[in-house]
């Protein structure tokens, strides 16, 4: 690993004792290209924990991209007094933050397309949900949209959205809650520019995990079913959208049903539910654990998904077959054991799972051998390939 993948892994820890080098990582990875470079891509990146996925893989395997001639450089966005790296850029990707001023990124878009004219650029949304909700902002100037999951479906993106995302409209309406109606506009013109793009398998703490593991742990699993996770995030709680009534967010409606199927486990099941514990703890009861619930969050893809690949914890997760994701670890039955949106068969599930250790052993298996595969194979190079031409493909 490159000392540019191990400035970035410090810029994702969020511990504060490493604040005061961010300054002199964050130079270091904004220094000129070099002269001999063929291809030169600039990352501009949002500093965030869930959107370092969709940059870090490519620094993190830089010798081999460095043999095929490429240079990565990034700056942050919004990218300011960087006109000298966005002129000798071959290809430039974007990342922005969610809430943004009025008319910010495309002002940021404009600027970047008038410095270099030449350079594809490519939209990074990091975002949890599976809408394209940027695209009225961007399609103007971008020639692709990368996202880590799309609806399988692509007429999806064709048509206006009664609702902000898909899990919305779908949990909204199965509680009777009057939806937050979108304030953007789908451009059914971005549909045959959308690209996939890496998930959570490649943040640094991950990717670096599943290198240093070559199987799934094979100690005793005493715990039938880890399912911790939150009710709702503190936004949601300040905006005092967490109690019943009309304004109650979906997003609580469908964390508490979670809950109370996972209080029903409870009683028949040795499950680890209840609290809140460190990362360490939590990742000591993942490699116990026989199964591991995964509920839906902002989006479908959530973290623990790949801490129970990483763990051997089989994952029970509501359907994802509307999906299709970078890292393919939702086949069901193979790699994944789905359930109904409304839980109703949670209870069945886990309890036939739980009479079947050999068959559970061998998803987690399967599982993780997806991701090993997803780890050393040829995609992340295909895609960087279909990125620097600026031009998308089917699928």
């Amino acid at each position: 690993m490159g000392i540019e993948a191990r400035a970035i892994s410090l810029l994702d820890d969020g511990r504060r004792r490493y604040d005061p080098v961010k300054p002199v990582i964050r130079s270091h990875l904004a220094r000129r290209f070099p002269r001999q470079a063929q291809t030169r891509i600039l990352f501009i990146y949002a500093d965030d924990q869930i959107a370092w996925p969709q940059i870090y893989p490519f620094y993190h395997d830089a010798d081999r991209f460095d043999r095929q001639g490429y240079a990565f450089r990034a700056v942050p966005y919004p990218a300011e007094n960087a006109e000298h790296l966005i002129k000798d850029a071959s290809a430039i990707l974007i990342q922005s933050f969610y809430v943004l001023p009025d008319g910010e990124l495309v002002r940021v878009l404009e600027r970047v397309k008038s410095a270099n004219p030449h350079a594809p650029i490519t939209y990074l949304d990091w975002f949890a949900p599976t809408d394209v909700r940027f695209a009225d902002r961007v399609a103007d100037y971008v020639d692709l949209y990368a996202k880590k999951s799309l609806m399988l479906d692509r007429d999806h993106y064709r048509v206006p959205q009664a609702a902000h995302t898909n899990l919305a409209a779908y949990y909204s309406d199965k509680a009777g809650l009057t939806v937050d109606e979108p304030n953007w506009r789908c451009r059914p013109d971005i549909v045959d520019r959308l690209v996939l793009a890496p998930a959570f398998a490649t943040a640094p703490v991950l990717l670096k995990a599943f290198e240093q593991r070559q199987a799934i742990p094979s100690g005793s699993r005493p715990i039938d079913v880890h399912a911790r996770f939150a009710l709702a995030p503190a936004q949601l709680h300040a905006e005092g959208r967490v109690d019943a009534g009309e304004r109650t967010h979906w997003y609580v409606i469908m964390r508490r049903e979670a809950e109370q199927a996972v209080r029903a486990l409870a009683a028949r099941h040795q499950v680890a539910w209840q609290g809140r514990v460190d990362r360490a703890a939590f990742m000591s009861e993942m490699d116990q654990s026989q199964l591991c619930f995964s509920p839906f969050g902002f989006g479908e893809i959530c973290w623990r998904d790949l801490e129970a690949v990483l763990t051997g914890a089989v994952l029970v997760k509501p359907d994802m077959s509307h999906l299709e994701t970078f890292c393919d670890i939702y086949r069901a039955g193979e790699t994944y054991v789905p359930v109904r949106w409304d839980l109703s068969d949670l209870e069945d599930v886990v309890a036939d799972l739980l009479k079947r250790p050999d068959e559970c052993r061998a998803i987690a298996e399967r599982a993780f051998a997806a991701i090993k595969r997803h780890l050393d194979g040829p995609k992340l190079d295909m895609l960087l390939q279909r990125l620097t031409a600026g031009t998308a493909s089917a699928g």
